[in-house]
């Protein structure tokens, strides 16, 4: 790896050169780049929180400590030493402290030190002392529950440290929180763990620091308004974060760390709730997951219901933290509605997953039109049978890994009885003496010898789901079974027929696999033998029910009577069924902002509704030549501090010198080094509201670039501090190659995160002598690199991207290279011609919620809509793969454009850019999901044992990522259990985005919904008419009634219609925001789907009662005239 991480740290220094020479000319915010390289979390700390030369001290202390009691100590050192920090003030050196901490605590990734803790103020007790309080905002929900329950203790170990006492909340401001708590999780969002009002009660009294925070809602509280200690009345959403989702639900986690770092919070013992497991763990069906389901996204399988999806451990190359696997004809069969990176919410365990393809696990097994039952086992059979299948009688295998159970601190659950397994029990059952079978082909002859032989259970393909029927199902079956025929070619069987029967059903409900011909039901010869044979009604070739006979009795057990009557054990097929619903589609697209620019440049109301640069040019020109006025903005001040001249761009038009932000009064307009006007006490910023060159502006850069785009598109407004601009250059270029800036200047590429540890040469569309060029010596085994068809273990930071980002990431290398040449007069450094010349080019991946980037490098492409990353590298940026999106970056357009002075000055403004960059990542300093990932080839057969006792995840012993960690093979050898044939193996793109209308996709939803054996298709319609329809109709309803007037031509808005009845700015036409259509776009087909399916009156008066609401705002005046004989 040491190679690796050089062609890694060599790719980032030259495009750091190229970059910082271009940034020298003047032309952007800082003359410098402004992204800062970090290799481990002492570097990244600083680079986020600081203080300067704390990372040296950090490095120094994580040799000895875990990052938790490191996270403390390094607390206490900048208290002890805060002169040296040169944080002398205590409100501030607390502040620093705990930002650092849990700058830490986050591996320096995460914004929730800077955004997520708004401030932290000294304040005064009612008896005169004095305490600290921490002000949460939103953003703390990126640290998780632990973390921010820690940074209270964290603060709780500063101001020990420096003296300052003890919150002492008033009965008045312990209610004010459990109000607010309960707002918060009515109104704005749902808690993921909300205490009884007496445990926040007691949190409150208890807690040693004020836990306060900033508003985050516009609503306010009812009852405890105006209290002299609470800055408002309105909700403060990190609050309720901090003390449920932290506290409250952390409790033991919290009450453990305090007491490692002598900390007296034993108050905590209050709220663990410790629970004991006594005999047989219980675990019922979890229907959770189907809350808030939306329309147009069907429900597979509800919770344990047979036919779901039957568990299967292991892990593929493309599963793990997780991500999951189904079989591809599965999602084919499924109508296309999940595909490779779908978001499913599943029932167990965690809350969801993507779904990936795996063809070496059970297929679904379908009925036909015709009668038959056939299990599909690959893609082209499921596309061939699909418009023939009527029901899906088992959705087939979900694999899930021993590590997603671990994580989620779930009891492993009895799995499938699955190839692996049994083979496992061959093995100990023969002593190593059976023959080498191949599991999957096995004949059932071959499993009912081998059965005889070793005392083994019956091999996986030849056992049915006995479990699924009841005792009297059996009996039934047999009767009807007794009739049938055995026909033999000598002395082989041939096939078994019986005459068609309603009893045909069970055979269904067992998915055992058989034709229908003219009258009679066909079986072939091994589902005859295995099916008989277990019924124990075969004997010397003959069909007997003696031995049944004998032995039934309709009080014992399914299972029980199917082993007796067998007389070899046959194990459950499925005990245990996993539910699943579609979540989100599945992402690969570039980033647009609503609209979409090109350039951060401010038009005012000029650019109209589309923020078009021409139009506003265009009027700039106009107005120019009739009133002698340029473009009215909002934008900084920059000053020339040689000539005084006062522009936009940071070189001066009249002289070259760097210009320098410069800061006003808002009021008076004096110029002032102060946030505040010392003459007139206003605000100073730097920037103001005046009219500037916009017309010269366009065409010095239409000069640079020598050409005009059609269309140009800049921003209403600026949203940063000093609202500073890109320079109009990058627009143009922008626009000319098609690509869209995002906030801080970077073009994004967004794509759902799946992970992948392994790859064949021929699936990513790169050569072989190509991959060798990249470092891809050997293939999995050790072997030389030769054919496309071996395995090949992917490097930690290297990324397989969809192809419509190589296509798009090939019209952003072109506006780079134009950049480069055109306004910073460097050669070009890209110089692609097709997507396949960025194999082996660089980039920045990057999660919404954190503020720090991951290097990487394409290595190849894919058909799938998703972005393909070493599980290392998604841990990396503090993400698992239970659905969410990260984007992509061209390593040099982020080094060139990337300005911090553009990020919004609004709270969470710093989330989502990459403020310093992971260069080369440390696995153990990685989210530590990933540590739970197992790593090995197969599981002992002890696993499967404990699996079927429920056993905790933590009472065996399976090979896992963090066995791993510190040791030469920490990045290499990560073996999976499970072959998969292709990273494209299914389909690539979910039907749900492809219909074009509501009505198609709740159309299609329940048309498949009838056919699917685990789903309930009445109970699916009243949760979406309930979940879905109901509150976005009583929704729009209420936006009606709020809504503004828009113009069409300026987009202005109005709260009211002017007297004029015409736009106040441009004199254009006046419309509502609202309409209609967008109100009842849901009611005639919730309404449809009451009809339907025969649901509650009660739903249906509701809806009557709103469509007579609905006409009541929208009938007509003609309709409402009356004759004055009416009211007489």
């Amino acid at each position: 790896m040491d190679a690796y991480a050089k062609t890694l740290n060599d790719g980032f220094k030259r495009a750091l050169e190229i970059a910082s020479e271009a940034r020298s000319k003047g032309f952007d915010p800082e003359s410098s780049v402004e992204i800062i390289p970090a290799a481990d979390v002492a570097g990244r700390v600083e680079g986020i929180v600081g203080p300067k030369g704390i990372a040296n001290r950090i490095r120094e202390l994580e040799k000895e400590k875990p990052l938790e009691l490191l996270a403390f100590d390094v607390v206490n050192e900048i208290i002890d030493k805060r002169a040296d920090y040169g944080l002398s003030d205590p409100e501030k050196a607390i502040d620093q402290a705990v930002r650092t901490g849990v700058g830490i605590l986050t591996e320096g990734v995460l914004v929730a030190p800077t955004e997520g803790i708004a401030k932290i103020k000294i304040r005064k007790n009612p008896d005169g002392s004095n305490y600290l309080a921490i002000y949460f905002a939103g953003p703390i929900r990126s640290a998780g529950g632990t973390v921010a329950a820690l940074s209270v203790v964290l603060a709780d170990a500063a101001r020990q440290r420096l003296g300052v006492k003890d919150y002492r909340p008033t009965d008045t401001e312990v209610e004010r929180y459990v109000e607010e708590i309960n707002l918060y999780d009515a109104r704005a969002a749902r808690l993921q763990y909300k205490p009884s009002d007496d445990d926040v009660r007691h949190i409150i009294r208890n807690c040693p620091v004020c836990i306060d925070g900033d508003p985050t809602e516009e609503f306010e509280v009812s009852v405890y308004k105006g209290l002299e200690r609470v800055e408002t009345d309105r909700v403060r959403g990190g609050i309720a974060l901090v003390v449920c989702e932290g506290i409250a639900q952390k409790a033991a986690k919290v009450l453990k760390y305090t007491k490692k770092v002598g900390l007296n919070w034993e108050w905590l013992e209050a709220l663990v709730k410790v629970t004991k497991r006594e005999g047989k763990v219980e675990v019922k069906p979890d229907d959770r997951f189907l809350e808030d389901i939306v329309a147009g996204r069907p429900i597979f399988a509800y919770p344990s219901r047979k036919g779901g999806f039957r568990l299967r451990y292991g892990r593929t190359r493309m599963t793990g933290i997780a991500a999951k696997a189904i079989h591809p004809a599965t999602m084919v069969l499924l109508d296309n509605f999940p595909a490779i990176g779908t978001q499913l919410k599943i029932e167990r365990p965690g809350k969801g997953c993507v779904v990936t393809p795996c063809d070496s696990i059970e297929g679904p097994i379908v009925k036909l039109s015709d009668g038959s039952v056939v299990q599909v086992s690959s893609v082209a059979e499921a596309e061939k049978l699909k418009p023939n299948v009527v029901r899906l009688l088992f959705l087939g295998d979900m694999l899930i890994t021993y590590g997603d159970f671990k994580k989620a601190n779930h009891p492993l659950m009895p799995c499938g009885y699955c190839e692996e397994y049994w083979l496992k029990e061959l093995e100990k059952a023969s002593g190593g003496k059976a023959p080498k079978v191949d599991a999957r082909r096995i004949s059932a002859e071959e499993a009912l010898r081998l059965c005889k032989e070793f005392n083994v259970p019956l091999a996986p393909r030849w056992t049915y789901f006995w479990h699924d029927i009841t005792t009297e199902n059996v009996k039934e079956l047999v009767d009807w079974l007794a009739n049938g025929r055995l026909q033999y070619d000598w002395f082989k069987l041939r096939e078994f027929r019986i005459e068609a029967s309603p009893t045909k059903c069970i055979l269904e409900e067992l998915c055992v696999p058989h034709k229908v011909d003219g009258k009679d039901i066909v079986l072939d010869a091994d589902n005859a033998l295995a099916l008989l044979s277990s019924l124990g009604i075969i004997s010397n070739r003959k069909i007997t029910l003696e031995r049944f006979n004998a032995l039934y009795a309709k009080d014992k057990p399914v299972m029980q009577l199917i082993n007796e009557l067998a007389g070899f054990v046959i194990r459950e097929k499925a005990p245990t069924y996993i539910g699943a619903r579609m979540g989100r589609p599945e992402k690969a697209r570039e980033r647009r902002m609503k609209p979409a620019p090109h350039v951060l440049f401010p038009l005012g109301k000029s650019g109209g509704k589309v923020r078009s640069m021409i139009k506003a040019f265009k009027a700039a020109k106009e107005r120019e030549r009739f009133e002698g006025k340029g473009l009215e903005v909002e934008i900084a001040r920059l000053k020339c501090p040689r000539c005084n001249t006062i522009s936009v761009t940071y070189k001066c038009g009249a002289c070259g010198e760097r210009t320098m932000l410069e800061r006003v009064c808002s009021k008076c307009g004096k110029q002032t080094d102060l946030d505040v006007c010392p003459a007139c006490k206003s605000p100073a910023y730097y920037y103001d509201s005046r009219a500037i060159d916009f017309v010269a502006l366009m065409e010095s850069a239409q000069t640079r670039i020598k050409e005009l785009p059609d269309e140009i598109k800049g921003v209403q407004g600026l949203v940063s501090e000093t609202k500073c601009p890109e320079i109009l250059e990058k627009g143009l270029l922008r626009a000319k190659h098609g690509v869209f800036v995002f906030r801080d200047g970077t073009v994004r590429f967004d794509a759902t995160d799946v992970p992948l540890t392994h790859f064949y040469p021929r699936e990513i569309g790169v050569p072989v002598k190509k991959l060798r060029e990249l470092g891809y010596l050997k293939d999995a085994d050790g072997n030389d690199l030769q054919r496309d068809d071996q395995l090949v273990e992917l490097k930690p930071q290297d990324i397989i991207v969809s192809k419509n980002c190589g296509e798009y990431f090939l019209h952003v290398s072109h506006f780079i290279d134009d950049l480069l040449v055109y306004v910073y007069g460097l050669p070009p450094f890209y110089n692609a011609k097709t997507p396949d010349d960025l194999i082996g080019h660089f980039v920045i991946t990057l999660s919404p919620h954190t503020s720090c980037g991951v290097l990487g490098r394409i290595i190849g492409f894919t058909n799938a809509r998703v972005g393909y990353a070493h599980p290392y590298t998604i841990s990396a940026r503090r993400r698992n793969c239970d659905g969410d999106e990260d984007s992509a970056m061209l390593l040099l357009d982020a080094l060139l454009n990337f300005s911090k002075t553009f990020l919004p000055a609004a709270r969470g403004g710093h989330m989502d850019a990459s403020i310093v960059l992971t260069t080369i990542l440390n696995p153990k300093e990685v989210d530590d999901e990933v540590h739970a990932m197992e790593v090995c080839a197969e599981y002992p057969l002890e696993f499967y044992e404990a699996a079927s006792r429920f056993a905790g995840a933590g009472e065996i012993e399976i090979e896992c990522v963090k066995d791993r960690l510190g040791k030469e093979n920490e990045r290499h050898d990560l073996h999976f259990t499970h072959a998969a044939s292709g990273i494209d193996n299914g389909p690539v793109e979910t039907r749900y985005v492809q219909f074009k209308s509501m009505k198609e996709k709740v159309e299609t939803q329940f048309n498949l919904c009838e056919k699917i054996r685990a789903a309930d298709v009445k109970d699916s319609a009243e949760r979406v008419i309930l979940s879905h329809f109901l509150p976005d109709l009583y929704g729009n309803l209420r936006t009606f009634s709020k809504q503004t007037i828009r113009c069409v031509d300026c987009n202005s808005k109005y709260r009211r219609v002017p007297l004029s009845g015409k736009c106040r700015r441009c004199g254009g036409k006046l419309v509502l925001t609202v309409s209609k259509g967008s109100i009842e776009k849901y009611l005639e087909t919730a309404q449809q789907l009451v009809e339907k399916y025969g649901l509650p009156d009660y739903l249906k008066q509701r809806l009557m009662l709103l469509q007579n609401d609905i006409e009541s705002i929208f009938e007509k005046d003609s309709a409402k005239q009356f004759s004055l004989e009416q009211f007489m």
